[in-house]
């Protein structure tokens, strides 16, 4: 099911939005007339993708990764082979982070810390086998921001992917498929594990 139609998430959702109203940031949405983004994908989504914070897009949409680089997400989601009901998408901070003069900035530590606990039990309760972290930031919030790009690792028993957020490569006008080879290996190694258990159990 749909994230912001879950009941498996609607006491995060609830928190998220209580806790965003109450953050100084809730005036970007209030000035902007825009929104607090929760996330979108499946709630049973077996790679989570994590990034910053909303864009102007995404705040004006309500819904993460809905502007350019939600148009590279979605080819690089094409490039690993998988189905609206595999992944999901939400960022660290649900705010949008504006600076000096109304343009965007990443979000701070303490802005991501302040969210972190919600964030945290969003993961859990989408309960993904792979999540993958777009960008500094996402690393932050996770304390894996040593981490380069197409390194794995492990997060509380599952797999971690760091990649540069899509609006990195954007910029240096890339499309970073590339950088996607060792998560393509990880996403087979552990679909061939899935059929040997199933294959196990007859």
């Amino acid at each position: 099911m749909e994230l912001n139609e879950s009941q498996k998430l609607s006491s995060q959702r609830e928190a998220l939005f209580d806790a965003a109203i109450k953050h100084a940031l809730y005036n970007n949405v209030l000035k902007t007339n825009g929104h607090i983004v929760f996330g979108r994908g499946s709630d049973n989504a077996k790679i989570l993708f994590v990034g910053e914070a909303p864009g102007f897009s995404e705040n004006e949409n309500g819904k993460p990764f809905v502007g350019r680089s939600g148009k590279l997400l979605e080819e690089w989601v094409k490039e690993l082979g998988l189905q609206s009901a595999d992944y999901a998408v939400m960022n660290v901070v649900p705010i949008i982070p504006l600076g000096e003069e109304g343009k965007i900035r990443p979000p701070t530590p303490e802005e991501i810390n302040y969210f972190l606990p919600i964030t945290m039990k969003m993961v859990k309760a989408i309960n993904p086998e792979v999540i993958v972290l777009l960008g500094k930031s996402a690393a932050r919030g996770f304390g894996k921001e040593s981490m380069h790009t197409g390194e794995t690792t492990e997060f509380e028993g599952k797999k971690m992917f760091f990649i540069y957020h899509p609006a990195y490569y954007l910029r240096n006008g890339r499309k970073g498929l590339e950088d996607l080879t060792n998560l393509k290996k990880l996403l087979q190694k552990e679909n061939q594990q899935k059929q040997q258990t199933k294959l196990g159990s007859f």
